[in-house]
């Protein structure tokens, strides 16, 4: 059965979009995305994605200061990008500029660097596609609906957003738990099934799956029934997001659906932010091989061979960034490879969060830290680690360890929100202790989970008190709802927000001064 209420955030632009894709010309997409350079400012850049393009657009300022011929970004090896190509250049600030592809013409925002009015909060926007386990639909009506993004893409100059955040999860119906794979690639008599190499993929509804193990399994070997491919970008992103992406400049966080034995090699191509336009020592990324190179297709090591057993596995991750926009600081950390219910990859995570320490002593501005993977959240019990004797359990336990290790106090004062997705659900927590509120914004499109910790029957607005969430008490309040954030930074480092939902409807409103000790206020109050 088709879900009623599938509006994804994919289709978030779609109100007019949807129907001229229909009589479809070659697929041309342009947005802006933030870096940091390495003089450590903001460095804004354009991207174009064009299919069968054989050239890159030309980048040309609206007021007429010249025109950019862009550079191609490279293509990920083994053919599955072939028909599209991304390009990139250095993008003004203070001046609206559009991208020119033959008779083409997109155009794009003015970018500012002073501390920014509006943010949109996304995040887990993909849609599961027509699977065995939780089909979801991803077409269809639903694409026809306005919801909160494209009426702000509608709304007047200063109300339009000056950034657009996500959390992670572009690509879901590509990137599938497991993979069967055939006779005529390993060899071996019969076919062989194998679970992708995730670190935690959360749903409270599923199995527990931790295919964490002694082999390294990854979509994307060569050969592979199921490679990361433009179609399935395309399809869960680019073209439901194709308002969107042009309405203000973005910063881009990456998800576990974007490892490298998933997603991976379509992020660091279209989306990942490393660029030689950074600066100096800057170059684009990308996914290591993932087999090891003595396994030949059709001629694999004899069964129970494990790839990568004894080995490190192929993954990558970026280091922490840091965007100075004014009175606002946001810290982009990179917790694609960190374990959601064991310790895992930790020391990739020490030294990303010593780094963090280190911008952070550095430098009092008020800063939001964004990561795909919550710092702390609350899950069932048996899906992440224990809180005490309560029904509970909480993740990310690797990047709580790391943080813990790191600073021994807890985080910094000047830290005032941690912001995530990963969870497919809307969960807002207040401490009344020293941590800084915590969101999560998993709501952009995906099959959406239950809430926990579950509300009470009486009272089902009211906050849920979790004793022992790291150490002190939590005030949890969550919806089960597709949903949308808009944040308003304040000068003074205070913030408040509202989460809207596909009617826009107000669902929660939120405001970074009401939890603190002896408050008992989570961040949030539903509406």
């Amino acid at each position: 059965m088709r879900p009623t209420v599938f509006v994804p955030f994919l289709c978030l632009m779609l109100a007019c979009f949807g129907a001229q894709a229909q009589s479809r010309a070659p697929d041309f997409f342009a947005f802006v995305l933030f870096g940091e350079g390495s003089d450590g400012q903001p460095l804004p850049m354009v991207r174009s994605v064009a299919e069968g393009a054989t050239a890159c657009p030309v980048l040309r300022t609206t007021a007429g200061g010249g025109s950019t011929t862009m550079s191609p970004r490279r293509r990920p090896p083994g053919g599955h990008f072939d028909a599209v190509m991304v390009c990139e250049a250095r993008y003004p600030v203070g001046e609206a500029a559009s991208v020119f592809l033959g008779d083409r013409r997109l155009d794009l925002p003015v970018v500012s660097l002073g501390t920014p009015r509006r943010v949109v909060l996304i995040g887990d926007s993909g849609c599961r596609g027509e699977t065995l386990a939780k089909p979801q639909y991803c077409g269809g009506d639903g694409f026809a609906k306005v919801w909160p993004f494209g009426i702000l893409s509608e709304e007047e100059a200063h109300k339009r957003p000056d950034l657009i955040v996500h959390v992670g999860d572009y690509n879901y119906r590509g990137t599938e738990r497991g993979l069967v794979l055939p006779t005529s690639l390993t060899g071996y008599a019969a076919p062989l099934k194998v679970s992708v190499y995730d670190t935690g993929d959360l749903d409270d509804e599923d199995e527990a799956s931790l295919p964490i193990g002694a082999a390294y399994w990854s979509q994307n070997i060569e050969g592979s029934p199921n490679p990361d491919k433009w179609s399935n970008w395309r399809d869960d992103f680019f073209r439901p997001a194709a308002r969107l992406l042009v309405a203000a400049p973005w910063l881009f966080s990456r998800g576990n659906h974007e490892l490298c034995s998933r997603g991976g090699p379509g992020w660091f191509y279209l989306l990942d932010a490393n660029s030689p336009l950074l600066g100096p020592g800057r170059h684009q990324k990308e996914c290591p091989p993932q087999l090891p190179a003595d396994w030949r297709p059709g001629a694999w090591p004899k069964p129970p061979a494990l790839p990568f057993s004894g080995q490190p596995f192929p993954i990558t991750s970026n280091g922490p960034f840091r965007l100075k926009l004014g009175r606002l600081n946001i810290i982009a950390v990179d917790s694609a490879n960190a374990a959601d219910a064991v310790l895992y990859n930790l020391e990739t995570y020490l030294t990303q969060y010593g780094e963090v320490a280190r911008m952070l002593a550095e430098d009092p501005t008020p800063t939001w830290l964004v990561t795909h993977r919550p710092v702390w959240a609350v899950v069932r019990r048996d899906k992440g680690g224990p809180i005490g004797l309560t029904p509970y359990g909480f993740i990310n336990e690797t990047q709580r360890e790391a943080i813990h290790r790191v600073f021994r106090g807890g985080l910094p004062r000047h830290v005032t929100a941690v912001i995530a997705g990963h969870m497919h659900r809307f969960q807002a927590i207040g401490f009344d202790g020293p941590h800084p509120p915590h969101l999560a914004v998993g709501t952009g499109g995906m099959e959406l989970s239950h809430v926990q910790p579950p509300p009470s029957p009486e009272n089902p607005k009211a906050p849920v008190r979790v004793d022992g969430l790291d150490r002190g008490p939590a005030y949890v309040v969550g919806l089960r709802d597709f949903a949308a954030m808009i944040v308003q930074p304040v000068e003074d480092g205070t913030w408040s927000s509202v989460l809207y939902g596909i009617e826009g409807q107000a669902l929660a409103i939120c405001d970074s001064r009401w939890p603190g000790p002896g408050r008992q206020r989570s961040i949030c109050e539903l509406k």
